[in-house]
This record gives C-alpha cells, sequence and structure tokens, in this order.
C-alpha cells in the first residue's frame, strides 16, 4: 500500500461518509444539487481508486482511465445547479438554458471513449498518468467556462443575498480556491518542472471542497475562524511549552542533580509530580499568553462576567443599561442599541426605557413582540430571512434596522426586549452564544429588579 492509495482511500471514504450524511440529512436546504456534486466527486474518486487497486497492470486500464473522466464531464453543470438554488435563481432560469448547459456534457460522452480524449496511459510508481489529446482539452474548456461563469455569478449575487447565503458563498469561494490551488500546484505545476510523483495529490484534494461545501451548507450558525484560530494557536502553544518546562526540567535533574530516572521510585515520582502541577504549569502559561497576546475568547468570556458585575450592581435602570450597552459593544459592533420594559399597569404595552423615549410597542400590534413570546431564544433576523420562519417579520426588522432582538423573560412572562441594530453584519457563533448568556442574566436581574420596585 503506498501513500498515494492510502490518501486516495481516505478522500474516498470521507466523501461516502459526506454522500451518506447529506443524504439523510432531510432538513439541508439545497440537498439535491449538494447531493449530487459530492456523490459525482465520490464516483469519479471510486473509479480512480479501482484504476489504481485493480486494473492498473492489466489491459483494461485505459478503459478505467477513460470512465474516469465521465463523472467529471458533470461536476461544473451540477456545481452551476448548485449556485442558481443557493441564490434562489432556479425558478428564472428557463428551461432551454439549463438544458444547454448540460448538453455539451451529454454530447461528451461518446468520444470519452476514443483516442480524441485520452490516447494511451502509463504506469508510474505512484500509479498511472495519460496521454491527453484534443477532446481532452476541450472538456477541460467547458469544464472552466462553466465553473468560471458560476464563480463569477456566485460573486455578483453575493452582494443581493441574506447575510447567512452571502456567509455561505464566501465558504464556497474559500472551498474552491483551496482545492484549485492544490490542483493546480500538484497537477499542473509540478509536473511541468519533472515532478509527477506528487500529481495524485490534485485529484483527491477535491475532498476540501466536498468538506467544505458540506459545512457551509449543513448550518446557518458559523463560528469565527479568526477568534477559532487564534484561541487554537494560544492553547498549542501553551500545550507545548507546559512539555517543554517538563522536558527541561527533566534535564536538568537527570544532568545536574544526578538523579537516576532507571530507579522506579524516581520515576514514579517524576511522573506524579507532572501529574499533579502541570494543570498549574499549563495555566500560568496561558494566561501569560493571554495578558500579552489577543484572544478574543477571553475577550467574550470577560464580557460575560462584566455583564453579570453590571446587572448584579443593582444601580438605576438607565445606568444599569448603559453600562450593559457598553460591554456588549465590547464583542458586537453595533450601531444602536434600544431597550423595551412592559407597562407597570399594563403587561402588554412596552415603553422604550434606554435610550430614554417616549416609543412604545404594543403587543396586540407589534409582530417582533408576539414572535418573541413564542420564540424565547430570540429573534435574529438573517435567520428569519435564511430559514423563511416569518416574511412579514423579517421585513419589518429590516425596515426597523434590527438584527437581533433579545427577549427578557421573568416567570414565563415577557417582561420586555433588547434591540439592537449590528450594522447589517454577520453575527457569529460566538457572538450569538454571548447574547444567550447575557438573556440568562437579564432574565434574571430585570425580574428581580422590577418586582422589587412594583
Amino acid at each position: 500500500m503506498t501513500l498515494a492509495n492510502l490518501i486516495l482511500i481516505c478522500a474516498w471514504v470521507i466523501n461516502l461518509i459526506l454522500v451518506v450524511f447529506v443524504a439523510f440529512n432531510k432538513q439541508q436546504k439545497h440537498r439535491l444539487p449538494v447531493l449530487l456534486l459530492i456523490v459525482l466527486v465520490t464516483l469519479w474518486q471510486s473509479i480512480e481508486l479501482i484504476n489504481v487497486l485493480f486494473l492498473r497492470f492489466t489491459d483494461y486500464l485505459l478503459l478505467g482511465a477513460r470512465f474516469g473522466l465521465l463523472p467529471n464531464l458533470f461536476i461544473a453543470p451540477a456545481f452551476l445547479w448548485l449556485v442558481f438554488s443557493l441564490c434562489d435563481r432556479c425558478q428564472i432560469v428557463k428551461h432551454y438554458t439549463k438544458i444547454l448547459v448540460w448538453l455539451p456534457a451529454v454530447l461528451m460522452i461518446p468520444f470519452l471513449f476514443s483516442d480524441y480524449n485520452i490516447s494511451s496511459v502509463t504506469v508510474t510508481e505512484h500509479g498511472f498518468v495519460f496521454q491527453q489529446e484534443v477532446l481532452y482539452y476541450y472538456f477541460l474548456a467547458y469544464f472552466l467556462l462553466v465553473i468560471g461563469f458560476a464563480l463569477t455569478f456566485l460573486a455578483k449575487m453575493s452582494k443581493r443575498v441574506n447575510l447567512i447565503v452571502r456567509k455561505q458563498i464566501s465558504y464556497l469561494f474559500f472551498g474552491t480556491a483551496l482545492t484549485a490551488t492544490f490542483a493546480l500546484l500538484f497537477s499542473v505545476v509540478l509536473p511541468l518542472f519533472g515532478l509527477k510523483n506528487l500529481f495524485y495529490l490534485g485529484v483527491d484534494s477535491a475532498v476540501f471542497f466536498t468538506l467544505v461545501l458540506v459545512y457551509a451548507l449543513a448550518r446557518y450558525r458559523f463560528w469565527d475562524l479568526k477568534q477559532l484560530f487564534l484561541k487554537t494557536a494560544l492553547d498549542l502553544i501553551a500545550f507545548f511549552s507546559t512539555l517543554f518546562v517538563f522536558y527541561f526540567l527533566f534535564i536538568s535533574l537527570l544532568r545536574f542533580v544526578k538523579i537516576d530516572f532507571m530507579v522506579l521510585s524516581n520515576q514514579l515520582s517524576f511522573v506524579l509530580l507532572i501529574g499533579f502541577s502541570s494543570p498549574l504549569v499549563y495555566q500560568a502559561i496561558y494566561k501569560f499568553l493571554n495578558y500579552f497576546f489577543f484572544n478574543p475568547q477571553q475577550k467574550i468570556e470577560l464580557s460575560v462576567e462584566q455583564v453579570a458585575d453590571v446587572l448584579r450592581s443593582g444601580a438605576d435602570l438607565n445606568i444599569l443599561f448603559s453600562r450593559l450597552a457598553k460591554v456588549i459593544a465590547q464583542v458586537i459592533d453595533y450601531q444602536d442599541l434600544f431597550v423595551y420594559l412592559a407597562k407597570h399597569n399594563n403587561s402588554e404595552v412596552f415603553h422604550q426605557v434606554y435610550p430614554v423615549g417616549e416609543r412604545l410597542l404594543v403587543l396586540k400590534d407589534s409582530q417582533l413582540l408576539q414572535f418573541l413570546g413564542q420564540h424565547p431564544e430570540g429573534a435574529n433576523k438573517a435567520e428569519i430571512q435564511y430559514l423563511q420562519t416569518d416574511h412579514y417579520l423579517a421585513e419589518s426588522m429590516e425596515k426597523q434596522k434590527i438584527d437581533f432582538a433579545l427577549p427578557i423573560f421573568y416567570n414565563q412572562q415577557l417582561l420586555g426586549l433588547v434591540m439592537i441594530d449590528a450594522k447589517q453584519k454577520f453575527l457569529s457563533a460566538q457572538q450569538l452564544q454571548f447574547l444567550t448568556k447575557i438573556k440568562d442574566y437579564l432574565d434574571i436581574a430585570i425580574g428581580s429588579f422590577l418586582l422589587a420596585n412594583k
């Protein structure tokens, strides 16, 4: 088993798992085009696997190499179908246009098995290479033309679509760029310089695209990858620094103190020392790194603690919300923040308490209040638009420039809400978790405050 075959098998297994996941995830939007695209990539790698493992030294290798391009013919139009589906343009595109996109691929099928496509194959140490002929370059031109049009259309539509779809589009561009970089490097650039041993990595790089594709379209809440990367980097630095501290201690004890670690009691003592002191050393190093380097995740955690301190302060409501707004601004770069609370004498009428104003919201007339009454987790405009939960509410929040509304409950009764105008920016999963934690504190603090001053 060569490294090339092992990598191909791993990529094939990953794609097969993704096919099963998408096939049974019936709640996923755009499931059919996603499934078709991954199935085509999996078929392509399946044929490559059969060629390498079973047909490599047989007379059927040429037929297998030609047959391997059959799924590739339909990857480009399948990707275009996905793009139109993602941008909600499938219903607008006319039937003859859809036929014209798929027609070249269908017409090329009979010619795939002729010498005009692949004339010969040569077995190599890591697999095989084939001699491309004129039809192969026509197919390549068709593939690049359709993919190029799809990516151009995506870039154009990214300014018109919902924030979540826009985020998904950015992931698609990232996955495409990553796959294209590996494919060009290992399958085109390096072979031009005579390095053909890594050719297989270009074929296997399609797994990056399928992984990113499934991740992007199977969810609508996304982690801030920059924050996640920085936190992971600090965790790894702290981990390896802790290992180095104990390695340095071991060398010092061995060379300078002359402790014989061949003695079992000395070994057990050192292991116990590591077991009891390593968490303390790790925490000390981690705090040191956080002090000198920026850790956005810790910033969110500290902001949550600050929110708890503010709400426990028992200050006047206006002062309390003013401090709360400043803490929220550390995590979410918002334009405006408004707080409404229910009136004491009429729980169905909500008045603006921060900033102090005269605006009122009436429960029976406000779609937002009615929605929050049934959805205690809050109202995220981007998610409401994407999931099409309430079309009229999404339009209302758009007009009022409300990106997120956080309800305040006490004893299962809606006491108020916090409206946030986030400048039409996407709220990451970390920011939404932060708002959820704020809600838990608000429910207790505001409910207790109003009850004490009733």
